[in-house]
């Protein structure tokens, strides 16, 4: 098997697990009977037809036919769902189509969110409005900018169905107070990489239009950093952290072809919460981000961080044990917000300690672009404008809107 997400599916008639690619390479989904999970996990590249037979005569103390196996198989194999020649031509069609686009293009469209620009500002409107969104805002289509007092933000990257109004508290900050024209994106990587950081020059394509990526700056990087930034640039195609973001940037701005990014996917810093070092005593780490500092300050524009970054993520679906109870959301949301007054005092080492002491319990998404933030912006403090959780039965993400100022 190739790494899969599974989920519980219920549905009049039909009931059992749903299995899709956990990396969004195919949007392909196989609903498999409860029982069959059982078979699924000996697809480890370990065990042959005749060993999971043998495995199951002995639990079940019954013959489980080849054909039965082999449907399986098929199944899996058509949603390309195995890790096998098929999907290693299909992954590699893939690359090859990525590598000669000059054009990110969006691929949760119409999944996500609204493909209709029409329908999708409509969706974006009644983030402000509704309950829990800041209030009306007034659009961004004039060429008179305010006075830059915003530096950047940390936003959510959890769905627009579960977190818009989240999202458009930071936005409307960014609307009254931002006269940047440059966001840099830091993106949570969901897909593991070679390197901790990757960058992209391609332009990102929304439902409003292109929204280009800046080229200068991109460029600055690499040449300071090398082409070891580039190295797994495939992780950008389905990447949902960096996408929401230049959707939600590029309908604030109405569509305007003035306003750029530079998407920088930031990978797992696990090893050094494991091994009890700090990010900053990883060359990798402190070169980025002294590189980062000096390109951003010498670009000669106002530039914006923006890290996209949701935070706990707690309960079975995450791999802990039982359900979350009422006292469980709140504690948690007690141990966010005290992560969270690291965060508004620009204190990067106390955020990234405050995780590690406890060997990241509560699982934090957002742990390396929101390290990175800390560690580039130049700001006087932060300001907490909305947290929220959104808990289901089997789990809970919390995620939230924080502004530098």
């Amino acid at each position: 098997m190739r790494p899969i997400e599974a989920f519980s599916y219920n549905a009049p008639g039909k009931e059992g697990v749903c299995l899709r690619d956990s990396s969004n390479l195919t949007d392909m989904m196989v609903i498999v009977p409860y029982h069959v999970i059982e078979i699924i996990r000996l697809f480890d590249g370990q065990h042959s037809i005749l060993d999971i037979q043998t495995a199951y005569a002995r639990r079940h103390g019954e013959i489980l036919l080849r054909e039965k196996i082999e449907g399986i198989i098929s199944r899996l194999d058509e949603a390309m769902l195995l890790e096998n020649e098929r999907f290693r031509l299909f992954l590699n069609n893939l690359k090859d189509s990525f590598r000669r686009s000059n054009l990110r293009k969006a691929a949760f469209a119409g999944k996500g969110y609204e493909s209709n620009p029409a329908k999708l500002r409509r969706q974006f409107d009644a983030f402000f409005t509704s309950d829990g969104g800041p209030g009306q805002h007034t659009g961004r289509k004039s060429e008179k900018e305010p006075k830059n007092g915003i530096k950047g933000a940390v936003l959510p990257h959890i769905d627009f169905g579960r977190g818009g109004p989240c999202f458009a508290w930071g936005y409307r900050e960014i609307e009254k107070y931002s006269g940047a024209k440059c966001f840099i994106v830091l993106g949570t990587s969901h897909g593991a990489t070679d390197g901790l950081f990757t960058l992209t020059k391609k332009d990102f394509e929304t439902p409003f239009g292109t929204l280009h990526t800046d080229k200068e700056i991109v460029t600055a990087l690499e040449r300071d950093i090398g082409e070891k930034l580039f190295r797994d640039e495939f992780a950008h195609k389905n990447e949902h952290s960096i996408e929401f973001q230049t959707t939600f940037l590029h309908y604030l701005y109405d569509g305007r072809n003035d306003i750029s990014v530079v998407p920088i996917l930031c990978s797992s810093f696990h090893e050094m919460l494991n091994n009890g070092t700090s990010p900053s005593s990883v060359p990798e780490v402190s070169d980025f981000v002294e590189t980062l500092k000096d390109v951003t300050k010498n670009c000669g524009r106002e530039v914006f961080l923006l890290a996209s970054a949701d935070l706990s993520h707690v309960g079975p679906r995450f791999g802990d044990p039982s359900p979350l109870t009422d006292q469980d959301l709140q504690e948690i949301a007690q141990e966010d917000i005290n992560m969270i007054n690291f965060i508004e005092n620009i204190d990067a080492e106390g955020f990234f300690r405050n995780i590690q002491k406890d060997g990241d319990k509560r699982k934090i998404c957002g742990l390396s672009p929101i390290y990175i933030l800390l560690r580039t912006i130049d700001a006087s403090g932060g300001k907490l404008l909305k947290y929220e959780q959104w808990p289901d039965s089997m789990g809970m993400v919390s995620f939230a809107s924080i502004c530098f100022y």
